[in-house]
């Protein structure tokens, strides 16, 4: 069996925003979100590996860079999921459970007196 390393560079990652969680209203804005579903994952060749997680963001009801929540775009969502996550360890991790597929630690043969 051969040994295989693959670094961050070989590996494609991709954000899914899978649900957003709001307080209604805020100070006056309605549908304020507090929470992001998210999946991230990294895909290298045919393996594909994920992460799923959830992402808080404060209330701050003076924020001027407030987006309603009707005018919020995916790219927004992914802007504060980068500001506020360890994307460099989320992307590491992924790396090491590619590298586990490819080199795995523990493998099952037959055993050596069954034909």
């Amino acid at each position: 069996m051969s040994n295989i390393t693959i670094t961050l560079s070989d590996i494609t990652y991709n954000w899914v925003i899978v649900q957003l969680d709001c307080k209604p209203s805020v100070d006056g804005l309605q549908d304020y979100v507090v929470l992001c579903h998210y999946r991230y994952n990294g895909v290298y060749q045919d393996i594909f590996e994920e992460i799923y997680g959830t992402c808080t963001f404060d209330v701050k009801p003076d924020n001027p860079n407030f987006i309603a929540y009707a005018d919020l775009t995916e790219a927004d969502v992914i802007g504060w999921l980068e500001g506020s996550l360890n994307v460099e360890a989320m992307q590491l991790g992924i790396d090491a459970q590619i590298n586990s597929t490819l080199n795995p630690p523990i493998i099952v043969l037959p055993l050596p007196w069954i034909s």
